[in-house]
């Protein structure tokens, strides 16, 4: 039995719903878009209230992303922001994977699953006679911005949102091989997969067995760097011979390195390029984890090779376009297994941006002086880039002035650069940050995502700030990059 307080209520709700209306039936609305709010059902599950001009313009300006609760320094994204749909979509509509580019910058896709051959089943040859073997991206806006206490990072592709970094990135690509490979012939940086002494990796000789206690056979990749990554060449000289491919064509651009650590994160939902590689995706059809180790735990690597590549540029083929873990067991002299590695692969790009060799990247100069390491990148990479000078750069960050684990980077024009340290391999971005600031001084190039022996302290967003733009070394390279249209860094606040 109801009380006659129940009775009350019950007949004025049937009294409301006779007297309801239908949509078109209820008067116009009055007053401006932004003072109006809508009723919608978020991603608990719960209804809430919206602002209709915010619901109109992800409608057409869909928000592909993820946030992170920068109080706890977790690495793993505290969840998804925008679309849920979008974020899902995001590697398809990015166009993310294998291609071959050529000189004028032309790509033509590759198949998802066969790297030997394109889409529509015809041979793709890779060794440079139809293109360089390239991991692109189409055009989007890259936005990175706090709101409410979380760090957002989000792709759209028509309008920025947010209230800090939003950036066009034009369509481009860098080396799925994740390093550079030279044409020792006609001196350009290549991305070719080829065992031609034409294409002879290393510093360009062959390594002598003798020179080393652990070395393979004599006839292994590993000594004859026959198939390999180029190294044993400086940054400067890098962008010289990539320069030789025509304009638009590049060694390891910032905005380049930007996007590998940053479609990285926004994908995969962690900051964290070592975290345990999780095949299945997670409850909202999303991907989850990181790599894990990849090449980044080699042993006895002076003895070896003395620090030369060891994953010839081959390694991977059968992956495709995956997100996977390929196995690959470096040789030793009997023909056994001196390691075994599992190598990252990012919807085709190897290594994921980490391990293996360090990656020198050009257009951005951090100069280490006596009380500031202030950062400087280029305005445009279609111009003459002078790393001798700032002068002639725009200003986006400061770095600390002493190494540690990185608790936060810049993405201020783009630059991925470390703004403090003090985090842990397990919090915020679980690499590291290298500089000699304090002892050291002058203009430094960055190296990110550290070698094959780098352990925890490897990964994307790992960061050596300590040498000049004429340092070589084994163990560094640097891939070829390209963009379609110029990718201009404006003026920042």
């Amino acid at each position: 039995m109801l009380t006659a307080e129940q009775e009350k209520g019950v007949v004025a709700m049937l009294a409301a719903f006779q007297n309801g209306k239908r949509i078109n039936e209820l008067d116009a609305a009055k007053g401006a878009l932004k003072d109006m709010r809508i009723e919608v059902m978020d991603e608990t599950g719960e209804t809430h209230s919206m602002e209709l001009a915010d619901a109109v313009s992800q409608a057409s300006n869909p928000i592909a992303g993820r946030y992170w609760n920068t109080a706890n320094g977790t690495p793993t994204a505290a969840g998804y922001y925008g679309s849920l749909q979008a974020l899902r979509d995001l590697p398809k509509k990015l166009g993310l994977g294998r291609y071959l580019v050529t000189d004028d910058r032309k790509k033509r896709k590759l198949d998802p699953t066969d790297s030997t051959k394109y889409e529509d089943g015809s041979p793709a040859a890779l060794d440079g006679a139809q293109g360089q073997c390239m991991w692109c991206w189409n055009d989007f806006i890259a936005n990175i911005f706090t709101e409410g206490g979380n760090l957002v990072k989000c792709v759209t592709f028509d309008k920025p949102v947010g209230n800090g970094v939003s950036i066009r990135v034009p369509a481009g690509g860098t080396s799925w091989l994740g390093a550079g490979v030279m044409d020792r012939t006609n001196q350009k940086l290549c991305s070719v997969i080829s065992d031609a002494e034409q294409y002879r990796g290393g510093g360009g000789s062959a390594l002598k067995a003798s020179s080393y206690s652990n070395a393979p056979a004599a006839d292994a990749k590993q000594l004859t760097m026959l198939g390999m990554p180029a190294t044993n060449i400086s940054t400067t000289n890098f962008g010289t011979y990539a320069r030789k491919r025509g304009e638009g064509w590049e060694a390891n651009w910032f905005v380049a390195q930007f996007v590998v650590e940053f479609l990285f994160e926004v994908i995969m939902g962690t900051q964290n390029s070592q975290a345990d590689y999780k095949a299945e995706k997670d409850a909202n059809g999303l991907y989850q984890g990181g790599f894990g180790t990849g090449v980044t735990d080699m042993p006895n690597w002076d003895t070896y090779n003395g620090y030369y590549p060891v994953i010839p540029t081959a390694v991977g083929l059968e992956a495709g376009d995956g997100v996977c873990l390929v196995d690959y067991n470096l040789p030793n002299a009997e023909g056994g297994t001196f390691k075994s590695f599992k190598v990252p692969v990012f919807f085709g790009l190897m290594h994921a941006g980490y391990g293996s060799l360090w990656r020198w990247v050009r257009g951005l100069i951090m100069d280490a002086g006596e009380e500031k390491s202030e950062v400087y990148v280029s305005r445009s990479m279609f111009a003459a880039f002078d790393p001798s000078t700032v002068s002639d750069k725009i200003k986006v960050a400061e770095c600390p002035r002493t190494s540690g684990w990185i608790k936060r980077k810049s993405y201020n024009g783009l630059c991925c650069m470390p703004t403090e340290v003090g985090a842990s391999p397990t919090t915020n971005y679980c690499d590291q940050f290298y500089t000699d600031a304090a002892t050291s001084k002058g203009l430094r190039v960055r190296a990110a995502g550290g070698s094959a022996v780098n352990g925890t302290n490897a990964g994307a967003s790992y960061t050596g700030s300590d040498s000049a733009a004429t340092t070589t070394r084994t163990f560094y390279s640097s891939p070829l990059c390209y963009f379609e249209e110029d990718p201009i860094i404006e003026q920042t606040a």
